[in-house]
């Protein structure tokens, strides 16, 4: 077991032990904070959770999501989407507005979104889909410490891209950089020992069209997939 995913277990098991042990403490704005609707209300929806997954299935005025620990799930989000949990996977699947998502460990997958997308996870995969085309910025920002990322934009999607990737020296498995953009790419010669684990990294960068919006993606271990559709 790598470092990385060490660590990210440990993430995992102190947030369920966070969870479990004050599961009955919340208070009474979150008490209720399963299988949600925004869509009722004028402004937008806040959740803030001492642990437990968080279910939402509209939130057109936006939403802020916080757990200790446990899965959020997002159905339709307008305006914003912040959500963030302390152990646990989260899942969006549409979003039309910007995305700033961040797990200590689990995956993240952005299924349609319209906007800028920020997704950042200590350990687990990343996947955002990008829909629709439109004149505004949109600016992509994907890490993870110990995982797969993948991201897929419209064809006409114009992009500044800069990925990294870094494996480590006792990885069991090789990592690489896929696209389908005409991305150029190099490799470092001699293995990092400045963060502990020894690792060589993979660069991968290039421009489609006017290269309005930044993509950058970096992550360790992991594939990472760039592709048009």
């Amino acid at each position: 077991m790598t470092i990385q995913k060490s660590i990210a277990v440990i993430l995992i098991l102190f947030a369920g032990s966070i969870s479990a042990a004050i599961s009955g403490c919340k208070s009474s704005r979150t008490a209720s904070a399963q299988n949600l609707s925004g869509a009722g209300g004028s402004g937008p929806l806040n959740i803030d959770k001492m642990g437990g997954a968080i279910e939402v299935t509209n939130a057109p005025n936006g939403a802020t999501l916080h757990t200790m620990g446990g899965d959020i799930h997002i159905g339709n989000v307008g305006r914003f989407a912040n959500a963030k949990t302390m152990g646990g996977n989260i899942t969006i699947d549409h979003a039309n507005a910007s995305v700033d998502a961040k797990t200590m460990g689990g995956n993240i997958t952005v299924m349609d979104a319209t906007g800028p997308v920020q997704a950042t996870t200590m350990a687990g995969d990343v996947m955002v889909r990008l829909i629709d085309s439109t004149s505004e910025r949109r600016d992509v920002h994907l890490s993870s410490n110990s995982g797969t990322i993948t991201l897929i934009v419209p064809k006409d999607f114009p992009m500044d891209v800069q990925i990294k990737l870094a494996y480590t020296k006792n990885a069991d498995k090789t990592f690489d950089i896929h696209d389908n953009v005409g991305l150029t790419r190099h490799e470092s010669a001699d293995w990092d020992t400045s963060k502990g684990t020894p690792r060589k990294y993979i660069y991968a960068q290039g421009r489609v069209g006017s290269g309005q919006n930044h993509v950058e993606i970096d992550t360790i271990n992991g594939d990472v997939v760039l592709k048009q559709e």
